[in-house]
């Protein structure tokens, strides 16, 4: 089983939507897919029941993360640095972090990758990617934002995620896979491509 964690410890960015998503294209790939929901707020396990092929498991089962039987397991994590973040980084392969390029958004990466970079030299097999979501139209003007985050030395990967009303409404249509967005499941799915060649 392949473990992708989603986490940043700033709220708003969209671990939960990008966590849904990915599960969505992997799924639609005939995998075995699960996502634990870490997050207190627990949204994911309130909107599961309109999910297709995806389990949600609670917070306890990663107690017994080894005898989980699916392909491939999505983390979604709390908005906030957490002592449990160790122990997930030890069992991931992959750490997706998103941001927006908004400037508080980017410099509340610098926790997040600290204790990435910190695991890193625990776990040298981990693999982790920042990807840029809510990309917006005139994204020229947030340059300076993209050069803080470039000076960070952080992985970003190559796919970006637009602000689109498809994604909002990710959890009343299994992702945007549920949609009639092609440009929003093309994004996923080069996403998703990504991490999996990294992994």
């Amino acid at each position: 089983m392949k473990v992708i964690t989603v986490a940043q410890q700033k709220g708003g960015v969209g671990k939960t939507t990008l966590s849904l998503n990915l599960a969505s294209c992997l799924t639609n790939s005939g995998l075995n897919i699960a996502i634990l929901d870490t997050d207190i707020q627990g949204s994911l396990t309130e909107t599961s029941h309109s999910f297709e092929g995806i389990t949600v498991l609670p917070p306890q089962d990663l107690a017994n993360f080894n005898q989980l039987p699916y392909d491939f397991l999505l983390i979604d994590t709390p908005p906030y640095l957490t002592d449990t973040l160790q122990e997930l980084y030890s069992i991931s392969d992959f750490v997706l972090v998103p941001t927006t390029l908004g400037l508080y958004d980017i410099l509340a990466m610098k926790a997040t990758l600290r204790t990435l970079k910190a695991a890193q030299q625990r776990i040298p097999t981990l693999k982790y990617g920042v990807v840029i979501n809510r990309v917006r139209s005139g994204t020229n003007l947030l340059k300076d934002n993209f050069e803080i985050l470039k000076s960070y030395e952080a992985t970003i990967l190559k796919a970006q995620i637009s602000e689109r009303v498809s994604y909002t409404r990710s959890a009343l249509s299994n992702g945007v896979f549920g949609t009639s967005d092609t440009k929003a499941q093309q994004e996923i799915v080069s996403l998703a491509l990504e991490i999996l060649n990294e992994i």
